[in-house]
């Protein structure tokens, strides 16, 4: 006995198949983004091809308002937009589809040739954050395209979700990383800064004259000290003592801008200067005359320093070549003070 089937039943078969051939694409685009919009355009093209739709959007709500999203939302008429904006807000609200499978004539709807239309929920667990709205102009919409729509709106709208929080938690991850590396920095900064005049200290500073050692021939080395210092300190106290120390910081950054200067110990601070020893000398001269100009307040009186400068020699050890700087240093004390004196 040969049945034959009706036009009904070959039509449900058919879209029953194609139904379950969408999901299981939809299911395979939404499973393999965490990126909310590479999502969303993978989906309206699925819809797009398989529907044989070429106006498709999908709206998301967000924080009160609605934003579309579609492969046209650039070229939208605003009149166009806004009308999706309330069919959105309108489904949204009543969290169910609207089908028009034939839009009647003279509406805003038909003035932009749109002849059907079918707008679904996108529906999490808290309620609905979107709509997924398809639009016909040559065709009416058949209501097996709206269940097919809805199973697609049930999938999307789980990976929308689902993207949506993993990017809340990629931005808070980023906060958080970018609070701690501003932390970590400052706490970095304190162990290689002197806190008093802002320079590096001396720890630091040893480490980048070995490194400075290990990429050249030649480095440059000032050391200085202020003249009398002990004196100072103990005529006008500590206090105006730390205001000396952290103005000489702060002209040791000024004029040694493109050389690295540290606080070597108490009075005495060291300078590296990477250009040749003749810019070192020259330099030394001129943080010696502006020193020379510091007339504090309080103490109404001249400030000087003594200088040491040497190059390193080819070969010469860390330790020696410091040792023989710091001799010239001395050798200036031992000059008169208030002098460059070259090792």
């Amino acid at each position: 006995m040969i049945f034959m089937a009706n036009e009904e039943v070959v039509r449900k078969l058919v879209h029953t198949t194609k139904e379950l051939r969408v999901l299981k694409t939809i299911n395979k685009a939404v499973h393999s983004t965490d990126n909310l919009d590479v999502l969303v355009t993978k989906v309206l093209r699925i819809i797009n091809k398989e529907l044989r739709v070429s106006l498709v959007f999908i709206a998301l709500e967000n924080k009160g308002q609605i934003e579309i999203k579609g492969s046209l939302k650039d070229n939208l008429h605003p009149e166009f937009e806004e009308l999706l904006k309330v069919i959105s807000e309108d489904t949204i609200k009543n969290a169910s589809p609207i089908f028009l499978k034939q839009t009647r004539p003279n509406t805003k709807l038909r003035n932009f040739r749109i002849r059907s239309l079918i707008s679904a929920p996108l529906m999490s667990y808290s309620g609905p954050i979107g709509t997924m709205i398809i639009m016909a102009q040559y065709r009416n919409f058949h209501v097996i395209t709206l269940k097919i729509l809805n199973a697609i709106a049930v999938q999307t709208a789980s990976a929308i979700q689902h993207a949506r929080l993993k990017q809340t938690v990629d931005e808070k991850e980023k906060k958080i990383v970018k609070l701690y590396s501003k932390l970590y920095g400052k706490e970095a900064k304190r162990a290689i800064v002197d806190e008093l005049t802002s320079l590096y200290n001396k720890r630091y500073f040893i480490t980048m004259l070995e490194k400075e050692i290990e990429k050249r021939k030649r480095v440059n080395l000032i050391i200085l000290d202020l003249d009398f210092f002990k004196s100072y300190n103990d005529t006008y106290g500590h206090v105006e003592g730390d205001k000396l120390l952290a103005n000489l910081g702060k002209t040791l950054q000024k004029k040694a801008k493109k050389a690295k200067a540290c606080r070597y110990g108490g009075e005495e601070f060291a300078i590296l200067v990477s250009s040749s020893f003749e810019d070192a000398v020259k330099l030394a001269e001129s943080i010696r005359k502006e020193i020379e100009s510091f007339y504090p307040d309080k103490a109404k009186r001249t400030i000087t320093a003594s200088f040491g400068v040497g190059q390193r020699k080819r070969r010469e050890k860390r330790e020696q070549f410091v040792k023989r700087v710091d001799a010239a240093l001395y050798k200036a004390k031992e000059m008169g003070r208030n002098t460059v004196w070259t090792a």
